[in-house]
Order: structure tokens, then sequence, then C-alpha cells
């Protein structure tokens, strides 16, 4: 759990640069920017919204908790491959807006999950560590990688297209994920404190 968490937090972050690069390219000045932030941010949440409210439960129920977290790095694979071609204001916000929808109203949900097949002690220690070290972790990572990567020359795209092959390793994890959630909640439970 606490790996995928840092794939997360290291595809935001990397994410939110390339929005950043893009918005900077695509802009002339200051208010340009401020406004173009607040458009991507606007779309995220109405996205988020309703994927939250018509979609999630769905999801999950019919393809379960494995391909439910496989959604979002499927969605950051795509959107990488496409920027890596289409490097442009139009391309980048639909996958901000789709990125952030699934990182919030899908993702989430089903990362919780995955909390619901151990004991509330191993969650209680287990959640600090995930959702403030690793993922901050992960923020960090993020920052360095886009930052070595800028720092090679490489363009946006050339980046977009260094970022697919982490998201595809990604997937792998999160459909793993998924199956140990499932063994562990098919598994026949001991009450806590029983003798085993």
């Amino acid at each position: 759990i606490g790996l995928w968490v840092v794939f997360m937090a290291i595809s935001n972050t990397m994410i939110y640069f390339t929005q950043a690069n893009i918005i900077v390219e695509a802009t002339d000045g200051f208010s340009q920017r401020v406004e173009s932030f607040a458009q991507f941010d606007a779309l995220a949440q109405f996205a988020t919204l309703l994927t939250q409210i018509f979609i999630t439960t769905h999801v999950i129920k019919k393809i379960g908790v494995g391909w439910t977290l496989a959604i979002l790095p499927l969605v950051v694979f795509v959107g990488y491959a496409v920027l890596a071609i289409w490097t442009v204001y139009g391309v980048m916000a639909i996958f901000q807006a789709v990125h952030r929808a699934t990182r919030y109203a899908i993702s989430r949900p089903a990362r919780e999950t995955l909390f619901s097949v151990v004991s509330p002690a191993e969650k209680y220690k287990a959640k600090p560590v995930v959702d403030v070290f690793l993922y901050r972790g992960g923020d960090v990572a993020g920052a360095g990688i886009d930052w070595s990567l800028a720092a090679l020359g490489l363009s946006i795209s050339m980046v977009a297209a260094s970022t697919v092959p982490l998201a595809a390793i990604w997937i792998f994890l999160s459909t793993a994920l998924g199956r140990a959630q499932k063994r562990r909640q098919d598994e026949p439970q001991v009450p806590e404190g029983a003798a085993a």
C-alpha cells in the first residue's frame, strides 16, 4: 500500500509540474496563468463530483479493488502517452481533470478498502506512515525526478514519454494489491484476542 501511495504522489507531483510548464508556454502573463490554473481546478472538481456520485461504488463492485486501483495509473499511462505526442494545453486540461477525478473519487475509496482486511491496530500503525511520510516522500521524489529530467534538457514530450513505464509498473502493483486484498478477505477470520 505504501509503495502504491509513493507512485501516486510521484505522479501527482510530475503532473503538476508538467501542467505548470505547459501553462507557462501557452500563456503570456501572470493573470492568464492564474486563470488557467483556476480553470483546471474547476474542471477537475466538477469531474470529481460527478464521478463520486454516479460511478465509484459501481466500479468497485463490478471490477474489484485491484482493477479499480489500476484505473489511476492507467489514466497516467494514457495521459502521458498522449502528452508525449501532443503537448498542448487542451490535452493537459483533460488529462488533469480525469486524473484528479479518478484520484479523489475512485482511487481514494479503493485504497481505503485495502485497509478493511487488516486489524484496527495494524491499520492505525500503518496509516500515519503511509499517509504522511510515504506520501510526502513521494512528493519530494516526484519533484526530484522532474528536476533531474529538466536538468538533462528533456522537453515536456520527452518527460511525458519517460513517465509511461512508471505508470505501467504502477498498474501491475495495483492489480497485485487487489489480489492480496481478496486473499486476505477470503481467509477465515479469527476474533482478535482469540488463541490461534
